[in-house]
C-alpha cells in the first residue's frame, strides 16, 4: 500500500513528459507546402556563388519572389546580385 502513490506520481510524471515531448517533436515538423500549378513560375535574376569551389549560378525561375539559396558543397551559397534590386 505505501507504493501506490509514488507508482502513481511516477506514472502522472511519465505521462506530463512524454506529453510534453510529444508536443515539442510536432512543432518541428512542417508539412510540406503543395507544389505550386504547372506554368506558374515567377521570374527572378539571382546570382549565387559558392564561397568553397567559387560555382556561380544564375537562378531565372523560382516557384516564390523569394526562393532560399542553392546549395554546393555541402554549404548554402552566397547571394552576390539580385538583378531586380539594382
Amino acid at each position: 500500500m505505501d507504493l501506490v502513490m509514488p507508482i502513481a506520481g511516477s506514472l502522472l510524471f511519465i505521462y506530463v513528459v512524454y506529453r510534453i515531448g510529444l508536443k515539442l517533436m510536432l512543432g518541428f515538423s512542417r508539412p510540406v507546402p503543395p507544389p505550386p500549378p504547372p506554368g506558374e513560375l515567377r521570374k527572378v535574376r539571382l546570382t549565387y556563388l559558392c564561397t568553397l569551389c567559387g560555382t556561380e549560378v544564375r537562378m531565372t525561375r523560382s516557384p516564390r519572389d523569394a526562393p532560399e539559396g542553392p546549395k554546393c558543397c555541402m554549404e548554402e551559397m552566397e547571394l552576390i546580385r539580385d538583378h531586380d534590386n539594382d
